[in-house]
């Protein structure tokens, strides 16, 4: 008797179906950065990689925020990959979020504020419905919601950064995981290096 796929495969499948529909098939060089995108989310995090952030988190008096919940693989994405998705312009996102979703370690973790910043510009052309779809049915996604303790941390920390940015980066150190992001830079000016950029 055929084994039926599991729920989580089966989303995975609704994922890549949804780009190649787009017309936008995955082509040689992407499917050659999955094994890169893999090894990087698996990778065990370096103490610089969010030596920073940790070091202004600690020094707010949070000394065991940076104590991880889970451990990796998880893959923390933001408002900018969202957004993305919901456009279904790139081929790189598609991957990783197709990789992700059918790695069965993996989880994927969305800040409730990058959906609530990407909120007004999924709505036309289908995009909220994907991006809600992605959200409510694939079963390695969670929403992670923004917690006192965070918004403290994050009201105090000044960073000059949009919450929702600083949010996903409290997210990653929390997770001891990997931002995938458009946008890096803002990351990193924050002191959350371990950013894997969806955009290259």
């Amino acid at each position: 008797m055929e084994r039926q796929p599991t729920p989580r495969e089966h989303a995975g499948a609704q994922l890549l179906r949804q780009y190649q529909d787009a017309g936008r098939p995955f082509d040689g060089i992407h499917q050659m950065l999955l094994p890169h995108l893999r090894d990087l989310r698996r990778a065990e995090p370096r103490p610089s990689d969010h030596g920073q952030l940790a070091a202004d988190v600690a020094g707010l008096g949070f000394t065991d925020h940076h104590r991880p919940a889970t451990s990796w693989p998880n893959l923390v994405i933001d408002r900018s990959v969202l957004l993305s998705y919901a456009r279904l312009d790139n081929e790189i996102v598609g991957a990783a979020l197709v990789d992700a979703a059918h790695d069965s370690a993996c989880r994927i973790v969305v800040s409730s504020l990058a959906y609530l910043r990407a909120a007004p510009a999924l709505v036309g052309a289908g995009g909220e419905q994907r991006v809600l779809g992605f959200l409510r049915h694939l079963a390695g996604v969670e929403v992670a919601d923004l917690t006192f303790r965070q918004a403290d941390i994050i009201s105090r920390l000044d960073t000059g950064e949009p919450s929702d940015v600083v949010h996903t980066a409290l997210l990653a150190l929390q997770h001891r995981c990997v931002v995938g992001t458009l946008e890096p830079v803002a990351y990193h000016r924050i002191g959350c290096l371990r950013t894997l950029d969806l955009s290259a």
